[in-house]
């Protein structure tokens, strides 16, 4: 059995916050474009609920579907989920218009989560626990981020995106890699003040290193991708790692400018955009490949067929 994505939506409600806005922590746009490649960004407002977001996201993909009872899981990724008693998942799975025999569950593996959750949701179609599963990351990364930090606070973002994964016998069988090392908890990491710490030069080399591995293990061990696109953590990071992949002869993809650093949400929304875009065509093969705190790293490629633009 192999399963791929059929379908893709995204949602970015909120307002627009431009390099201006970050002017009274004494950042200038020059100096925000030029270390981290971004122009704007989305920012929720406080009082939005993270469930409404990825409902958001989901719903209009359970709309599209002719039996939307097929869906046998929902796996809600994020970083952003405050309340831990309980997840999002549930209120998610209801928002959305989901029945009440689905599995849904949070994950939180951070800007690594989408490939985690990929990951997961394809494994429970291709074992046959589930005829569909959607898979959403939502972030309102807005929210962490100490707004006064000016190492942070222009870079993360908020936004949803959602994929729907099926069984289908046109698909080849999806590939992943992943990794950890706990040891590594300290280069980012929540503060207990509020507010996130980033080892930045540590964060650079290892997330460049861990990423372009990863693709270059998913093109070993094909069928290869026919586009790669990586965490949205910051443009100098995704061009070094264009860089060293362009030997792979396929798009890599970049869309940090008007999107910023959404966390584990930046994978789906920058392929939702390029497709949007029709920079990409409508069926092939997605490589996605992320690093993260905790630390966690990893890729998966997987066959894609979305006949409908994500709203």
């Amino acid at each position: 059995m192999s399963a791929g994505i059929v379908d893709i939506a995204t949602a970015k409600p909120g307002r627009t916050v431009d390099n201006d806005h970050f002017a009274a922590i004494g950042l200038t746009d020059e100096w925000i474009r030029r270390r981290s490649g971004i122009a704007a960004r989305s920012w929720l407002p406080d009082e939005t609920p993270l469930a409404e977001v990825a409902a958001e996201a989901c719903a209009p993909i359970v709309t599209r579907m002719d039996d939307p009872s097929s869906i046998g899981a929902l796996v809600v990724v994020s970083t952003s989920v405050r309340q831990r008693v309980p997840g999002v998942a549930q209120k998610v799975a209801e928002l959305a218009g989901l029945g009440p025999s689905v599995l849904a569950f949070d994950m939180n593996a951070a800007c690594c989560g989408f490939v985690y959750g990929l990951v997961t949701g394809l494994s429970l179609c291709a074992a046959g626990q589930a005829r569909s599963v959607l898979v959403c990351s939502v972030e309102a990364m807005s929210r962490l981020v100490d707004r006064n930090d000016r190492q942070t606070a222009c870079i993360f973002a908020d936004g949803s995106a959602a994929v729907l994964v099926e069984d289908r016998a046109e698909f080849a069988g999806f590939r992943q890699i992943a990794g950890c090392d706990g040891s590594q908890e300290a280069l980012m990491r929540e503060t207990d003040a509020g507010g996130i710490h980033l080892d930045g030069m540590q964060v650079y080399d290892r997330a460049v290193r861990r990423m372009t591995e990863s693709a270059q293990y998913l093109f070993d061990h094909g069928p290869a991708p026919t586009v790669l696109v990586g965490h949205q953590a910051n443009g100098r990071i995704l061009e070094q790692v264009r860089e060293f992949t362009a030997h792979l002869g396929v798009p890599f993809v970049n869309r940090i400018e008007n999107s910023g650093n959404t966390s584990s949400a930046s994978i789906p929304l920058a392929f939702a955009e390029e497709l949007n875009a029709g920079s990409l065509p409508a069926a092939g093969r997605l490589g996605a490949v992320a690093y993260g705190a905790g630390e966690a790293w990893g890729g998966v490629s997987v066959d894609y067929r979305v006949p409908h633009p994500a709203p």
